[in-house]
């Protein structure tokens, strides 16, 4: 005859579903609107052809088991570019040169500035890290061998 503990069975029990109920509170916080462009088409989301007349960002977070429920808008200056999730992945075409800030935001504000020259790609691996609370958002420019392999290896 086999003796269970029901104590730690029930407290094991508990843990979860306030677990899961956590994350799904969380995963819903974060929902809002994508914008798929800056008025006067400075920029779209969307598959382009790099040529002189604009630079490519291409934005990718490669699947993972650390925060797979965190969601988080990116957003290109004041502008929402890409909702952010696990094994996701998006190109921005941008017309204008300068010194752009890519961030985003859940219980901390992450920033990445990012000084577009025409002509050229950028590859931003986007990822989520240990939070208090929230996972924060991780951003950084990889290189271009590299973020080429990364961003083919995501089907979507």
């Amino acid at each position: 005859m086999k003796t269970v503990d029901l104590k730690s069975r029930k407290g094991a029990i508990i843990g979860f579903v306030w677990m899961f109920a956590i994350s799904l509170l969380l995963t819903g916080c974060g929902a809002g609107k994508v914008a798929s462009g800056v008025s006067g088409g400075e920029l779209q989301t969307s598959e382009y052809r790099l040529d002189e007349s604009c630079a490519l960002i291409h934005i990718y977070r490669p699947g993972s088991m650390v925060g797979v429920a965190i969601s988080y808008n990116l957003n290109l200056d004041d502008e929402v570019v890409f909702r952010v999730k696990n094994k996701r992945k998006t190109t921005v075409r941008v017309t204008s040169e300068g010194l752009k800030t890519l961030w985003a935001k859940t219980e901390t504000r992450e920033e990445l500035p990012i000084d577009i020259e025409l002509g050229k790609e950028y590859y931003v691996r986007c990822g989520v890290g240990m939070g208090f609370f929230v996972g924060r958002p991780k951003l950084e420019i990889v290189d271009l061998q590299v973020g080429k392999l990364e961003f083919a290896k995501i089907k979507r």
